[in-house]
């Protein structure tokens, strides 16, 4: 009988700690968009172990209708070796959170990245880990807060490129980056989005790549019950200019599923 009491004691004890933090958690909001991205990605290619890198993105919401966010992102590439690369520079982004350019947040940001790529017989892969250093003012309301904020953040990538035939200028593509968080400032949210990616990449000329597809992004904002879910259509150039005086060395970087 005591053994009992106990149990049920137990049990209401259980009950009322895990009531109490339920009513705490607020609800999970998942919100959905239809996006359009296009952006062009260019190498410099200035030396054979230095390039100039060079990203102009535009994305709109409600598929074209909306402005969400300008993007500008310029650097500098090592090459190791032609399969290794190290890279590092600056990105500003203006993003509108309501729709309409009265007010945006605008984030200046700092990176460095290692990329590594291979190519197979039957596949091409890439492997990116990138850092972020993101200085943002932040909007409520439509509203700039004045004050600024600082966020760490990580991101890997990889992808894969199949092409239908060996040595041509079609491939099937599949990329998934992970964004994760870090730094005083991040409390609810150090997982921040996951971007999968399935398209088709071809090649226009010889300066010129273009890949097209489906990216479903799955954010977590700062509220931490907060989610947007992004099906997205991306339209993506790819530009590798040389202007090596010694072009002898190979310049066919592996680029998919990039941003």
């Amino acid at each position: 009988m005591k053994l009992l009491k106990l149990l049920f004691t137990i049990f209401t004890l259980v009950s009322v700690i895990n009531s109490a933090h339920s009513q705490e958690l607020p609800e999970k909001v998942v919100n959905e968009n239809a996006q359009f991205w296009i952006s062009t990605n260019n190498v410099f290619r200035i030396a054979d172990r230095w390039a100039i890198l060079n990203d102009i993105h535009v994305r709109r919401t409600n598929f074209m209708a909306d402005p969400n966010f300008y993007f500008l992102r310029v650097g500098g590439q090592y090459y190791l070796n032609s399969n290794l690369r190290l890279a590092g520079g600056y990105a500003h982004l203006w993003l509108t959170t309501t729709g309409v350019w009265d007010n945006y947040q605008n984030e200046n940001r700092i990176y460095q990245q290692l990329s590594i790529s291979r190519r197979y017989e039957k596949m091409n892969a890439l492997f990116r880990i990138r850092l972020e250093q993101r200085f943002f003012n932040n909007v409520q309301d439509g509203q700039s807060l004045n004050n600024d904020s600082f966020v760490n953040r990580v991101r890997f990538l990889v992808s894969a490129g199949f092409p239908f035939r060996q040595g041509g200028p079609t491939e099937f593509i599949l990329a998934n980056e992970t964004h994760l968080n870090f730094g005083k400032d991040v409390v609810f949210n150090t997982f921040n989005q996951n971007r999968f990616t399935v398209g088709i990449k071809h090649k226009l000329s010889k300066h010129w790549k273009v890949d097209c597809g489906y990216m479903m992004v799955y954010q977590q904002l700062a509220s931490g019950n907060v989610y947007n879910l992004n099906h997205t259509l991306r339209l993506f150039f790819y530009g590798s200019f040389d202007f090596r005086k010694n072009k002898n060395l190979p310049f066919n970087e592996v680029r998919h599923g990039e941003e």
